[in-house]
């Protein structure tokens, strides 16, 4: 049997806007062809659709169990229509984006989903890298986009637009001695206590560590163990702000204030850039998430 999408729509019109009239007036035809349209698909599919014996035709127990099934037919062939239609103006069918473990990933997922808004017939690949792997992937065209911490040069073929810097903080849980200490600690305070240390996944044995301070370490590659790991008050460690955050918040976790850290009276702060390939052609969705990523960030600010 073959269907109409006109079939389909005259259907949802009738259903939508009360009878056969008002459904004619919407979809500015005669009320004629609104009936024809309507007797036609109760032929084809040798059901009545409609109880015609009242002021407003109403629904059979046929018409109101195909009535889900007649809109996702409509909703899905107007997506096909959009997404087809995206194509032919050059819109993407699919994104990667690249995202440095330490990002905001709120931010991120603002952005994205006010490009799904845009486009939502766009698919998106997120990847979550370390430092390097994360602008190695752009570089390689293997990203269309990517949030980065710039940590060294780029190179000319990078364009990076900046986002802000991500501070870290030491923390530890509440019975940690360390918490229970007053005031700023000096390097001799934290030397003597387990210290949990983010490292790069594949860093050969040896690389440098920066920012260890303590005697012993663990070594963990993910940022979310790290941060289990502090919660359950074995070691205390640096993390982001915004990922412990609502632990300090909560009382979980407390920050600790250290006098020096790598030869500053500060803890360093990682700027986060958003980056593309500057002569790789840039689609409008591409384009879109981009610009989010920056308004995002913007609004972010205190």
């Amino acid at each position: 049997m073959h269907y109409s999408l006109d079939q389909f729509q005259t259907f949802l019109a009738v259903v939508d806007h009360g009878g056969f009239a008002a459904a004619a007036r919407e979809l500015g035809r005669s009320q004629s062809t609104i009936t024809y349209a309507i007797r036609a698909l109760e032929e084809q599919t040798g059901l009545i659709l409609f109880d015609r014996a009242h002021y407003r035709p109403q629904l059979t127990s046929a018409g109101k169990a195909l009535l889900p099934r007649a809109r996702r037919l409509v909703e899905d062939l107007q997506d096909f229509h959009a997404q087809a239609s995206g194509f032919a103006q050059g819109v993407e069918a699919a994104l990667t984006l690249v995202v440095n473990e330490f990002a905001d990933m709120e931010q991120v997922i603002a952005a994205l989903t006010v490009m799904h808004k845009s486009f939502p017939g766009v698919g998106v690949k997120l990847v979550r890298k370390s430092f390097g792997d994360d602008l190695e992937m752009v570089r390689q065209g293997q990203a269309q986009l990517g949030v980065v911490a710039g940590l060294g040069p780029m190179g000319n073929e990078i364009e990076a637009h900046f986002l802000g810097e991500g501070p870290l903080i030491a923390v530890a849980a509440p019975a940690h001695p360390l918490a229970q200490k007053q005031g700023a600690l000096a390097l001799e305070d934290v030397r003597g206590h387990m210290q949990i240390v983010w490292t790069r996944e594949g860093a050969l044995a040896g690389d440098p560590d920066f920012g260890v301070h303590a005697l012993d370490a663990w070594h963990v590659t993910e940022l979310d163990t790290k941060r289990r790991l502090l919660l359950a008050g074995i070691g205390w460690g640096s993390m982001p702000l915004h990922l412990v955050q609502q632990e300090i918040d909560q009382g979980k976790l407390v920050r600790l204030t250290i006098q020096s850290w790598e030869g500053s009276d500060r803890m360093p702060v990682f700027p986060a850039f958003v980056i593309r390939q500057r002569k790789a052609v840039q689609g409008p969705a591409a384009r879109c998430l981009m610009q989010a990523l920056m308004n995002a960030t913007q609004e972010a600010q205190p």
